[in-house]
């Protein structure tokens, strides 16, 4: 059996009639563990559909990658200080390696929590499909609602990028000012993490209502402050999971075990990153969303 091949009509064991509902988190993780193979796959479609923005922004991470990392003639410089005895060879490849991995979790970061337009759109229909219990097919319908909301959600993402690049120019120029001018880059990543925030809706009323552009980030900073507590619990678990394992590969006493961390890290990017990330926050999203929107009230839906 291929991998996006299930055989959906074969039954399942199917619930007992007067099984009690779960909730809060024994519902999560009845959901992780009973949709685990899906969540898998899920999370395969989703990198193969998001390589072409994930390359836009990986391409523009390197405005921070430039400003933060270190040339190969400053590590030789301060090799020379330290008496470490890197080589040109060694200092060049130190820093090439960082400079990738700087923007390669810069663009996890900005793909797991902004979106990725699209594709995100997609990758959220399925997920709020298995929270909500809903039927699904997943990889038509994964296509099907990038199809349907293909103008809202690349409208989304080329507003993100937009934002993206202001914020970064904004911080390091204010960065390099001297006086109180100098502290309006703290303001800025204010601005960045409530925009963030804001993200933790936006693709899920985007697939779910219809509503315009300006409606949409309205209401998503609306329900953004009115829910702020399980929003920053929600981002602190995400960038938990994307962040546990290179930062004990990187903390490492011993250069195999540090080796060993950092490859299960990139393997656990290609089989389960996105899904489990994503479904924490659309679980977070949909809950805060319930409290307000009944399935019985008149907000138009977009199905």
């Amino acid at each position: 059996m291929g991998l996006f091949n299930t055989d959906y009509s074969k039954p399942g064991p199917g619930i007992y009639k007067n099984a009690p509902k779960k909730k809060g988190l024994r519902l999560f993780y009845d959901i992780l563990f009973r949709k685990i193979w899906d969540l898998i796959r899920l999370n395969v479609l989703y990198i193969l559909t998001l390589i072409p923005t994930f390359a836009v922004v990986f391409l523009l991470a390197g405005m921070i990658s430039n400003q933060t990392g270190m040339t190969s003639d400053a590590l030789l410089s301060l090799s020379e200080r330290l008496g470490a005895g890197f080589s040109e060879v060694d200092a060049a490849r130190i820093s090439i390696t960082t400079d990738l991995l700087t923007r390669l979790y810069i663009s996890l970061f900005f793909t797991i929590f902004w979106g990725g337009g699209p594709a995100t759109a997609g990758f959220v229909y399925i997920l709020r499909s298995y929270i909500w219990e809903d039927p699904v097919f997943p990889v038509s319908d994964f296509f099907e609602h990038i199809k349907s909301n293909f103008r809202q959600s690349i409208t989304v993402w080329i507003i993100d990028v937009a934002v993206f690049t202001v914020m970064c120019y904004a911080y390091f120029f204010y960065g390099s000012l001297a006086g109180i001018l100098y502290y309006l880059k703290y303001v800025i990543l204010v601005l960045a993490f409530f925009y963030t925030l804001l993200h933790l809706f936006i693709y899920h009323l985007l697939i779910t209502y219809k509503l315009t552009i300006g409606k949409l980030y309205k209401n998503a900073a609306l329900f953004a402050l009115s829910s702020l507590p399980w929003c920053v619990l929600t981002i602190a678990a995400a960038a938990f999971i994307i962040l546990i394992f290179p930062a004990i590969g990187f903390s490492a006493g011993s250069q195999k075990l540090s080796i060993f961390f950092i490859t299960l890290s990139f393997a656990f990017i290609l089989i389960l990153l996105y899904s489990v990330c994503g479904l924490i926050i659309e679980f977070n999203t949909c809950r805060q969303i319930r409290k307000y929107i009944k399935e019985d009230s008149g907000v138009e839906r977009n199905e």
